[in-house]
């Protein structure tokens, strides 16, 4: 069996078995051929609640040039990780298949759900039009995350005076388990898709009422991100700016936590910073108000979870009043041993790469920055560092008054917000086709002794920005054409 079709049919039959678990009379059956069946809008309405993405140790994870990794607890470490840490063309044995397809979350088991909606709603029975154009919206923007995602872990960042020859990915459109033929279409083909499917959504979606419905706020937080990676700053800015204008629209709470505040001693998370997993009552993801759709990364492993690490250099980028480092610890798990250079791991087990408010001010930031409104990116940067720290908020003068330095402080203020989640890498991929700022990009990882010291360094080459399939994957699908 084909390896894309094999895991469609993995979430085909894992969504059969929620709906006889879950309710009294099933909504969805399956008939002889193996095909999976929905007849009422509603059911596919809750095809799309049982659609959540989740991604397990997602590679981004471990790649950005803000990770370090520790001698000391090395050999714990998967050859996966290991891999991906030492920016290898070769992440998987000839006879494995890659984890970001084959995970039960993943992207390519989402867009069969995702398929069948948009490829059926429309048709079915006991809904208004309004409905079921709600829901074939909410579904557009799943399968524009899902193929957003499969981008940025299997194609080169997108450059304009490349894109229109390079490989991207397979669009996958039908909802058929049977498809045995998977050709990559061009990066700027890809884009294009993803844009229409976004465009397409926005009109006819709502507000943000839970953290895992897709809204009018997180299509349009989605396409401005993609037009960030494509370079189109202006375009970028409409729809980041059109995602403030429906923050107040929520029918949930949406504003950012004051960190001096929650993480002072006796503070809401009940943080005594002496924790084994991370502050003990921060909020869960459902409940947190940063989010506006919640896409969970599972990165926590025992084996591996005193090894990936805060390097030095990103830990000198903190100041002493900055209450984010909170939220990092630098004790050994169930040790003693302290990391030594202001290196700290990350201790929770799963981190957000959705849509979140922090993400918001810090891109609004960057580009108002790269638009020349230099007073306006230092304002909105001031008041996300407002939030996390107690003093020296305000962005040097000799910084706020210089364009490019300011988007490189902008830069750096993300690194802060968001180590060890992923988002890092993302930045570097867009970075890195970037004329300014690509050279402000440290394309290596170093492994660090008990002391701190470096041990062994790995430079990250140009090609390593996408993932390669695999012998497996090549052999077991039809058309599909290995990255350099």
């Amino acid at each position: 069996m084909k390896t894309i079709t094999k895991y469609l049919l993995v979430v085909f039959a894992s969504v059969f078995f929620v709906g006889l678990n879950s309710c009294k009379k099933s909504f969805l059956e399956i008939e002889p051929k193996g095909y999976l069946i929905a007849k009422n809008t509603m059911d596919y309405d809750q095809i799309l609640n049982a659609s959540d993405i989740m991604i397990a140790f997602m590679a981004s994870a471990y790649q950005g040039d803000e990770v370090g990794l520790q001698e000391k607890f090395f050999d714990g470490v998967g050859r996966r990780l290991q891999r991906l840490f030492r920016h290898e063309d070769r992440v998987y044995q000839p006879d494995e298949l890659p984890v970001e397809i084959t995970d039960a979350g993943s992207y390519v088991n989402r867009l069969y759900l995702f398929n069948k909606v948009i490829n059926e709603v429309m048709e079915s029975q006991g809904g208004t039009e309004e409905q079921k154009s709600n829901i074939l919206a909410q579904a557009r923007v799943g399968r524009a995350l899902c193929n957003l995602m499969f981008l940025n872990d299997f194609s080169l960042p997108y450059d304009p005076a490349t894109a229109s020859q390079l490989l991207g990915i397979p669009l996958i459109t039908a909802a058929d388990v049977t498809q045995r033929k998977f050709e990559r279409v061009t990066i700027q083909e890809s884009y294009d898709f993803v844009i229409r499917d976004l465009t397409e959504a926005i009109p006819d979606l709502g507000p943000v009422k839970h953290r895992r419905k897709f809204s009018k706020a997180a299509a349009e937080f989605f396409l401005g991100r993609v037009y960030l990676y494509m370079g189109q700053f202006e375009d970028a800015r409409k729809h980041i700016d059109n995602v403030f204008a429906e923050l107040d629209k929520a029918n949930i709470a949406l504003a950012l936590y004051d960190y001096n505040d929650v993480l002072a001693p006796g503070g809401e998370w009940g943080a005594d910073m002496d924790f084994g997993f991370g502050p003990s009552n921060k909020p869960l993801d459902a409940n947190n108000t940063e989010i506006l759709y919640n896409v969970v990364v599972n990165t926590f492993h025992y084996a591996s979870a005193n090894a990936v690490v805060i390097s030095p250099e990103t830990a000198a980028l903190y100041n002493e009043s900055d209450k984010r480092l909170a939220l990092y610890s630098d004790t050994e798990l169930f040790g003693s041993y302290i990391f030594p250079k202001g290196m700290r791991r990350y201790p929770g087990f799963s981190s957000n790469a959705g849509p979140s408010v922090p993400d918001l001010y810090l891109m609004r930031a960057e580009l108002k920055a790269r638009a020349g409104d230099l007073n306006g990116a230092a304002s909105d940067v001031e008041y996300l560092r407002a939030k996390r720290m107690s003093d020296d908020i305000e962005v040097p003068a000799n910084i706020a008054s210089d364009q490019n330095a300011l988007v490189k402080f902008i830069l750096d203020e993300r690194i802060r917000e968001f180590p060890l989640t992923g988002l890092r890498w993302l930045d570097m991929r867009r970075l890195s086709v970037d004329p300014i700022f690509k050279h402000t990009l440290t394309y290596k990882h170093n492994i660090y002794n008990e002391e701190g010291n470096v041990v062994h360094t790995y430079t990250l080459r140009p090609e390593r920005f996408a993932l390669k399939f695999g012998e497996r994957m090549l052999s077991e699908n039809d058309g599909l054409v290995e990255n350099q």
